[in-house]
């Protein structure tokens, strides 16, 4: 399996705020995406967006990068998560773990303790979704709500895992939860 995550979103309201690139404001003694990364060490990680792979066309948007990677990886089962969701990596177990417990699931995507469907908390199987992407016209602007369209199995997720950093209260949020506790140390197998 290979964990694609997009990061190729401009951040315009965290820069609007004043807070700069939010996949580089500090969080603990690392950043944002530090934190998200750390998490995934020991996976193979395709990350979509400057200085790495890239969306065509760049900026192109979630679907766009999730295009992008998937077209960079080989793997059965992709993992898509957000370059901005410094906890996000504790989830991937499990996320996994749902795709590979049922063979008729083309994916599985997390679902917060509101109840709400997080897109990129997910886990594809590889040929499902170069099924969908293959059938649109267009994945640049598209919404990431495209790739749900064959059959998906829900995955509770935490709040934790799901925060992704918006604006300068997310980070608020987020240096709060990284209080006290070793961020990115889950790793393959581990998290909450």
């Amino acid at each position: 399996m290979a964990i694609v995550v997009v990061a190729g979103g401009g951040g315009e309201r965290f820069r609007a705020a004043g807070g700069g690139d939010k996949l580089d404001a500090p969080l603990g003694s690392t950043t944002v995406r530090g934190a998200l990364l750390a998490g995934l060490r020991g996976w193979r990680v395709v990350v979509v967006g400057p200085g790495g792979v890239r969306e065509d066309p760049p900026g192109g948007g979630p679907l766009a990068g999730f295009a992008a990677g998937l077209a960079a990886v080989e793997e059965d089962l992709v993992v898509l998560l957000g370059g901005d969701q410094p906890f996000a990596a504790d989830a991937v177990p499990r996320l996994l773990g749902a795709l590979r417990a049922d063979p008729a699931l083309d994916a599985v995507v997390g679902v917060d303790p509101g109840g709400r469907r997080q897109p990129l908390l997910s886990a594809h199987r590889r040929r499902s979704a170069l099924r969908v992407l293959d059938g649109l016209p267009a994945v640049a602007g598209q919404p990431l709500r495209e790739l749900f369209r064959g059959r998906v199995g829900p995955v509770p997720v935490t709040a934790r895992e799901a925060l992704d950093v918006d604006v300068p209260a997310d980070l608020l949020r987020a240096r709060a939860l990284a209080g006290g506790a070793a961020v990115g140390e889950a790793g393959p197998g581990g998290g909450s």
